[in-house]
């Protein structure tokens, strides 16, 4: 394949579906603090699909970020890793330090650890899968997501934990996570301890080639994240194959728990063809069943866009998605990593038009 300044050689034909990633951290002090981040906003035409609510458009910041990080080698043997990554809202002004992976960590010749504030290995995976990450057509919105009433539940089981403690580990193109966060979502006092309780386990199995990723991932809440009444167990099984200029990925998902309204499956497909060194068209589309003892509960998500890197640090891209909810479900159209999120009424159809731009360093 022709070499290219946007995607370097033949690493192209697997990253060509990312959001700007490749561009390098900015040392300030050497490899001991280097400064990175990432600034993406949209503007989008958005229609709810509910009675009393008119189409919108809005201006969106989606999770634009800056983080510090670090490592430090110490002469007895292991290597200290360190990283501070905040989300900046340059939409509406705002932000909160340490919101977004944020950690303290050891690595050595048997793995890595991290402690701190993590995304989940299940998490992970889906973002390994999804092609739309922090756009209107964000995965977040059906997948790891669940149906109550408008305002409610959205997106739950896509976590980044509180109080974790988190080991990686790789074997050549396998990569092992394992998580344990104390609480999550936190629940102590100031100065208390954490309440296990509301512990969580998540742990992911992922082998990953340039043409091929194969990953499972399973977690484990003591109580559900929204009534914080029942356990629930999820299962997430992901695949992508990457051959020439076409990228294809399918995805399960199953969920079980006491709490109905966690009990169901969801799947879907996603598709990539890339047309030149720097520009792609996406397809992804993903369903979720009915969740148990409610019929017509489930819902469907259709995402497509267009995406152009002009060069290794910058990406422009127009996308679409729309929402089908059967007559007792309210999935929301936007969620996840999208700033203006797009939420309906019982089976509602919402939908969203957008263009954006994201500057990664």
């Amino acid at each position: 394949m022709k070499k290219s300044k946007y995607f370097i050689g033949s690493v192209g034909s697997v990253l060509f579906l990312s959001l700007p990633a490749i561009s390098q951290a900015v040392e300030l002090a050497g490899e001991k603090l280097e400064l990175y981040g990432k600034a993406h906003m949209s503007l989008d035409f958005s229609d709810p699909d509910a009675s009393g609510e008119e189409s919108q458009t809005s201006v969106s910041n989606n999770s634009t970020r800056i983080g510090f990080k670090g490592k430090h080698d110490i002469d007895t043997g292991p290597t200290l890793l360190w990283q501070y990554e905040q989300g900046v809202d340059i939409a509406d002004g705002g932000g909160e330090f340490a919101s977004r992976n944020s950690f303290l960590g050891l690595k050595g010749a048997l793995g890595e650890v991290r402690v701190g504030h993590h995304d989940t290995p299940s998490k992970k995976l889906g973002s390994r899968w999804g092609m739309f990450s922090d756009t209107v057509g964000d995965r977040r919105a059906t997948l790891g997501a669940y149906s109550g009433a408008p305002g409610e539940y959205g997106n739950v089981l896509n976590d980044r934990a509180d109080n974790a403690l988190l080991y990686i580990n790789q074997f050549d193109a396998l990569e092992l996570q394992a998580m344990y966060s104390a609480s999550n979502p936190t629940q102590s006092t100031s100065g208390g301890l954490d309440d296990n309780d509301f512990d969580l386990a998540s742990a992911s199995l992922t082998y990953e080639t340039r043409q091929l990723m194969i990953g499972a991932a399973v977690e484990h809440w003591s109580l559900d994240p929204v009534n914080g009444a029942e356990e629930v167990d999820n299962l997430r099984l992901a695949a992508s194959y990457t051959m020439n200029n076409f990228k294809v990925g399918a995805i399960y998902e199953s969920t079980d728990s006491e709490d109905s309204v966690f009990e169901r499956d969801a799947y879907g497909l996603n598709a990539a063809y890339r047309f030149t060194d720097a520009t792609d068209l996406r397809l992804q589309y993903i369903v979720a069943d009915d969740n148990e003892d409610q019929s017509a509960s489930g819902a469907s998500q259709l995402a497509v866009g267009l995406h152009n890197q002009l060069d290794e640090a910058t990406q422009v891209y127009a996308a679409f998605s729309t929402t089908d909810n059967d007559a007792n479900a309210v999935y929301q159209g936007i969620d996840g990593g999208h700033g203006d999120e797009l939420e309906t009424e019982p089976g509602g159809s919402p939908s969203s038009f957008s263009v954006g731009a994201v500057y990664a360093f």
